[in-house]
Order: structure tokens, then sequence, then C-alpha cells
């Protein structure tokens, strides 16, 4: 179990989701995947501290496990992230209505020493058999439709099998940035300005570029568009400048201008 929640962690969750599609695929009945990312929550944890980020995070916990039936699960991947299991579905629509429960329990404000704070989250959905029958991919699956839900602001979101390639290809590309911003995958190439009557270089400017585990080094061109509509700017902008910091530091302390 996830200690701060109390709600099962990563490796119960795939436990029981492998439960549930056993039961489902013996039933013939259908069952949901929801993945649940909260809007911007880094700022509260940025500009309020980690001990108010963990009393809100305890707090959204109990109003998604409210809107639930009580033989559903939701778990906390890790961060601000919760997947949730919904069983014995009785139509497709009914996973609908939780995430909709979902999104207008936790947009209600939050009061923490008598400061008033408001998130919101966005959803994805992925319905066993129709997505996949596979537990992995079906939590894949909803993380992209989730992606599509915060691109559109649309609250929630349900995965389309016929979504277009590219549509596809950029919701993966979106998925990939975001662990990308935290796993050291960005960095700077620097770009020295010179004054051309004296030769004397008076400036360097820092060029981002993303390390991509499979597509090889990406230029801002390829991946900026797709940081402004996931709303990853803010992270994106805050690595750079780390980055940038740490150069001219390790330059200064060579004797070198920075």
């Amino acid at each position: 179990y996830d200690p701060l929640t109390g709600l099962p962690n990563r490796r119960l969750l795939e436990d029981r989701l492998l439960v549930e599609l056993s039961h489902a695929a013996r039933t013939s009945t259908q069952l949901a995947v929801m993945f649940l990312d909260l809007d911007r929550f880094k700022r509260i944890n940025d500009s309020l501290g980690h001990h108010v980020g963990d009393r809100v995070l305890v707090e959204l916990a109990r109003r998604i496990r409210s809107c639930l039936r009580d033989d559903d699960t939701v778990a906390r991947m890790g961060g601000d992230e919760f997947v949730v299991i919904l069983g014995r579905l009785a139509q497709v629509d009914d996973a609908a209505a939780s995430a909709r429960r979902i999104v207008a329990a936790l947009r209600s404000p939050i009061v923490i020493d008598e400061r008033e704070l408001v998130v919101t989250t966005s959803v994805g959905i992925s319905i066993y058999p129709d997505d996949s029958q596979d537990a992995s991919t079906l939590i894949k699956n909803a993380d992209i439709a989730m992606y599509r839900a915060k691109a559109s602001r649309s609250g929630f979101a349900v995965f389309e099998q016929g979504q277009g390639l590219e549509e596809r290809r950029k919701l993966l590309l979106t998925h990939e940035l975001r662990a990308a911003v935290s796993d050291d995958q960005l960095f700077c190439e620097f770009q020295p300005k010179v004054d051309v009557l004296t030769g004397e270089v008076v400036d360097i400017e820092a060029l981002v570029r993303w390390r991509h585990p499979h597509l090889g080094t990406l230029d801002p061109d390829a991946f900026l568009s797709v940081a402004e509509k996931a709303g990853l700017m803010g992270q994106l902008t805050r690595r750079v400048l780390e980055v940038a910091f740490t150069q001219s530091a390790r330059w200064r302390a060579e004797g070198l201008p920075s």
C-alpha cells in the first residue's frame, strides 16, 4: 500500500487488475481502466511545500475513493498519478459517468491552513476487451487518453483505436516527454555569440535538446508545441535553467567567463 494515502500501490494494482481481467474473460464482461493525472499539481509543491502537497494528495485520494463502488480499486501510481479499475461494467457509459463524478469531486476547493486550493484532474479511460486484453496495454492506453483529455481540457477522454496515426504519435510523444523532463533526457547545447569586431565571446545561448531513447537527439521544433499543449512548458523551462546554471557554475569554477 502507498504509505501516504493508504491506497493500493502499483504492485497491488497490477495484481488486482490481473484478477479482474481473469474474471472478465470467464464471464465475458467488460471492465475499465482509468488513468488520472492532477493538473499543474507541481505548482503546489513548489510554492507551498511538499507538506501541503501531501495533505492535498490525501484529501484527493479520499474524494476519488468516495466516487467509486466498494469493489472498485483506486491505486496511487506515484507522484500525482492514480489508476482506477472499474470491474463488472454493465455498460461502457458507466465508466464515463464515474469519470465525471471524479472530475467534479476534485474540482471543489480544498481548505488547508485557511488557504483555499483548487486542483483539477484529467482522466483517460480504456476498456477491456475493446482496447486491449493485456493489463499493461490497458494502462498505457488509458494514459494516452489522459493526455488527450489534458490537451483538450475536457476533463476526461476515452481511448480510441481509430484515432489518426499522427495524433497517436503526438500523444505518445507527450507521454514520453513528460518522463523525459524528470529522467534527465533533456540537455543543452551552448552556442557562443561573438562580437564580430573584437572576436570576443560576449554571450552564450542555451539550446534545449531531447535525447530520445528511440528517435535520437531531437531539436525543440519536434517537441515544444507538444510541451505547450500538455502544459509542460513550466517544467521544461525550469529544467533548462537548471542545466544552464549548472554549466555556468562549472565554467566559473574553471576560471572561464560565465
